[in-house]
């Protein structure tokens, strides 16, 4: 427990009711511009592509029955067996996650869990609600006391050699069970606790219902300190699922690092032909926008006639004067119209599409001008 979780309970309990808390002087804790431009500070770390950092807080949110937990489960199944691609997007690093339920039954994790990978997983650890409810002690996640708790299973996870890079908390609903949601003031004890563990290293998602008119539910102070907030709903087409498929919108509401291309898709979970379980996306021609097709057929081919290119594309010739000027516009192209060159970002666009065919090499780096730590 930290020395803010310290106090707290105490003030809690009243033990300072009579006295005055010392002063705290803040200026041990002041840098001058000079000092922190010259500071030694790590680059930042990313988990998936180039939007989410490895020291970082988040939210999936969705109405219930869309797939938020499948969302979440598939993730850090991703993470822990190493895949190349979660829907799409590059995983950079392979990573224990602890996955902390406050809802389904210890059946239902399993169940959840073994379609996902039949084997098993020893670098995802699962903290189940249900024998916690049984006990009578639910954990609740505002309370100082209970986050004492979690900081003692982190340590104990340590000791083990287990600890985890990823925290899963599933979710925020049933693991605040003693104060009013919509309330900013009881909230703000929780994103302080969660804002800790980020500071700390960990990275941290929250899975959150959404209310009645569609965004996410409860006090609004919640997403303020977020890296990103990923919403999902329902498709709104009546394509057909196959049975035990489970399909869904991607968007996000809030980004603090490069925006994901795409940022809008469709992706659905469903068992693959040998039985297992997968996250799925796959983008199409059809909804990638043109222009940026167009910029892929450049960097492939070479600049052609307007209406060579239009034609590869499927567009109309006319169209194309306007694609290579937009394209110039956002960065993605530099040099003369007539022979463009693609630019960093632009390499950065074509990755995000289609990460098998431009890969990162030195002279497209990671790094953008503009990233922030959270």
């Amino acid at each position: 427990m930290d020395s803010y979780d310290n106090e707290l309970e105490r003030l809690q309990a009243g033990e300072f009711e009579n006295t005055q808390p010392p002063k705290r002087r803040l200026k041990q804790y002041i840098l001058s511009h000079k000092d922190i431009i010259k500071k030694d500070m790590p680059a930042v770390e990313y988990l998936l592509a180039q939007w989410l950092p490895l020291q970082s807080l988040g939210m999936v949110y969705a109405k219930p029955a869309v797939g938020k937990s499948w969302f979440c489960m598939a993730l850090v199944v991703a993470l822990a067996l190493a895949y190349k691609l979660f829907l799409g997007w590059s995983i950079n690093k392979q990573v224990r996650s602890l996955y902390v339920d406050g809802e389904m039954s210890s059946s239902d994790l399993k169940e959840r869990f073994s379609k996902l990978s039949p084997a098993g997983i020893d670098q995802i650890d699962i903290l189940p609600s249900e024998e916690m409810f049984l006990d009578g002690q639910p954990l609740s996640l505002d309370r100082p006391d209970h986050q004492e708790w979690f900081h003692q299973l982190l340590e104990d996870l340590e000791k083990d050699g287990r600890k985890p890079q990823v925290i899963v908390f599933d979710n925020l609903s049933t693991l605040r069970n003693s104060t009013n949601e919509n309330d900013n003031s009881e909230t703000q004890r929780l994103v302080s606790w969660l804002v800790s563990l980020r500071a700390r290293g960990f990275t941290v998602l929250v899975v959150h219902h959404a209310g009645k008119n569609g965004d996410q539910r409860g006090a609004s102070i919640l997403t303020v300190p977020m890296n990103y907030v990923v919403k999902l709903t329902k498709p709104d087409s009546d394509r057909p699922v196959r049975e035990g498929e489970t399909r869904f919108e991607v968007s996000f509401d809030k980004m603090r690092a490069r925006q994901p291309r795409p940022y809008e898709f469709s992706a659905f979970i469903g068992p693959d032909d040998a039985g297992v379980f997968q996250l799925t996306f796959n983008p199409t021609e059809t909804n990638i926008e043109a222009r940026y097709r167009l910029l892929r057929l450049i960097v492939k081919r070479g600049i052609q006639t307007y209406r060579e290119m239009a034609h590869e594309i499927d567009v109309g010739h006319s169209s194309i004067g306007n694609y290579l000027a937009k394209l110039m516009t956002e960065g993605l192209l530099e040099g003369q119209r007539s022979d463009p060159k693609i630019s960093s970002e632009g390499w950065h666009l074509l990755h995000d599409y289609w990460p098998e065919e431009f890969a990162y090499n030195e002279q497209y780096t990671l790094v953008q001008s503009d990233d922030v730590p959270f």
